[in-house]
């Protein structure tokens, strides 16, 4: 299994300005139709995360682009 330190140190990065209900509860997994939950938000549909249960957010998906879009639709 590939695991790039770099990947995780940036997504933690993208999300630790934002309120603690986002980033004190994120999960770094390469497993990820073993995560448990509303949402997931992944840019890839690999290592499981199209098969998640709950609802997938494609981050960079044309819906959800940035942050921003994001953050609105969850708290929209």
């Amino acid at each position: 299994m590939n695991f790039s330190p770099s990947v995780s140190i940036l997504t933690i990065r993208s999300v630790e300005h934002l309120d603690d209900v986002f980033h004190k509860r994120m999960v770094i997994t390469h497993c990820k139709h073993l995560c448990e939950g509303d949402y997931l938000i992944d840019d890839r549909g690999k290592n499981g995360a199209s098969e998640f249960k709950g609802e997938w957010i494609q981050f960079g998906s044309d819906r959800f682009a940035d942050w921003k879009s994001v953050l609105s639709y969850l708290l929209g």
